[in-house]
């Protein structure tokens, strides 16, 4: 069946989603900092997509919402967001981003802040002693263990959850910086007050804009739905069932074939990757890269990411709504091999391609600042992603 032209607003509405996503700008504003989540795509790209192709009060769902750049922007939008993802470390973050604070929380954590800066940072405090996560300098280990156990005395859930990001945020920095190796626990101390009132203030950011969309501080979580689970078999979710035949729009960038990307590890000198992110979370890790990857990237996996794939399509079509719209943004290691394939798995899955114009071509850009590991040295096309829209395809009787 021939792909179907989409018609946007006039030539502005192309214009918006075509510089959305070229935007180059680095990922800010509102809570996008609390974490450097991988792969993930510009607010802006999000922003335009939500509010060219649904309305106020529409249902969203991102069925691989990684860290949660959609369900941030939905909410912002006045949009209902479902957000799915198998990684319990995405599932934290994007709740914690998206979780409002009262003054009274505020006050606590930046008193938490404040002790962890004054009592780690002395020469002579003995050390918390820190579990054995390997690859993560002594002095960001001792620092943030002692940090977590200060946080274990913050009264209420949501305060200890935003201390852990913080903490999360902290440990990226440090691995990250240019100008040294490994910071000491004085400069970690001084650094953490400042991070933590600067989250504070996107936090402050997010609850404003969404006001301004008619969605109060206190309706913010109840127009959120965030599972920590696999996107396949969604269907049978029994906290979806309210919304089958529902969602407007899905937004969402899958798993990218054979590309390499570490979802559930950060990287230290040599590329030697430490778990540290999930003892900082206080979330399990549900296994290795191929747990949130559809498979090993090897040549012989490729069947079963693309099987995969289409299961997870496939379950998710029964909460869309008849006029709904899937739009996804990928990257492959060989598009001239890999977007056939997946184009196929998402037509068996029951949709069907359209375009923004007509010339019948799909937009796409090059990524700015990104690192990739393409395991095909000899050719890779991950540099760029493609945008995909799909409509549902009527069922068959």
């Amino acid at each position: 069946m021939p792909g179907q032209v989409l018609r946007l607003n006039g030539q502005a509405g192309q214009e918006h989603v075509q510089k959305a996503l070229d935007c180059s700008a680095y990922t800010s504003g509102k809570t996008h900092n609390f974490y450097h989540y991988p792969a993930r795509f510009s607010p802006q790209f999000a922003r335009a997509i939500i509010s060219e192709f649904s309305t106020p009060g529409d249902l969203v769902l991102d069925p691989f919402m990684g860290g949660g750049t959609s369900i941030i922007e939905g909410l912002t939008l006045g949009r209902f967001m479902l957000g799915v993802d198998l990684n319990a470390l995405a599932h934290f973050v994007a709740a914690t981003r998206t979780t409002p604070l009262s003054p009274q929380d505020e006050e606590r954590i930046l008193g938490w802040a404040d002790s962890v800066s004054s009592l780690l940072s002395l020469p002579d405090r003995a050390p918390i002693e820190s579990p054995g996560i390997r690859n993560l300098p002594q002095s960001v280990r001792t620092f943030v263990a002692g940090a977590l156990d200060m946080a274990s005395t913050l009264p209420l859930r949501r305060q200890q959850n935003f201390a852990r990001c913080a903490l999360l945020r902290l440990g990226q920095w440090a691995l990250d910086c240019r100008d040294f190796s490994a910071p000491r626990r004085r400069r970690l101390g001084r650094h953490l007050p400042n991070l933590v009132r600067s989250l504070l203030a996107g936090l402050q950011e997010f609850v404003g804009q969404c006001r301004l969309s008619g969605v109060t501080k206190s309706q913010i979580t109840g127009h959120r739905l965030l599972l920590n689970r696999s996107a396949v078999g969604l269907y049978e979710e029994a906290k979806l069932r309210p919304f089958m035949g529902r969602v407007n729009l899905v937004l969402t960038s899958p798993p990218y074939p054979r590309v390499h990307v570490l979802y559930h590890r950060w990287q230290y000198r040599g590329r030697k990757e430490t778990p540290a992110p999930y003892w900082i979370a206080n979330v399990p890790d549900g296994s290795g890269e191929a747990f949130y990857t559809f498979g090993s990237r090897k040549s012989s996996s490729m069947d079963g990411y693309f099987t995969t794939l289409k299961e997870a399509f496939t379950s998710i079509r029964p909460l869309l709504a008849e006029d709904a719209l899937v739009v996804q943004l990928v990257a492959f290691s060989d598009a001239e091999i890999q977007l056939p394939c997946y184009l196929a798995a998402v037509e068996d899955a029951g949709y069907q391609e359209t375009f923004l114009s007509t010339a019948r071509s799909r937009l796409s850009r090059l990524v700015p600042n990104r690192k990739w590991y393409a395991r095909l040295k000899e050719r890779s096309d991950a540099a760029s992603e493609i945008l995909l829209i799909h409509r549902v395809r009527p069922w068959t009787k």
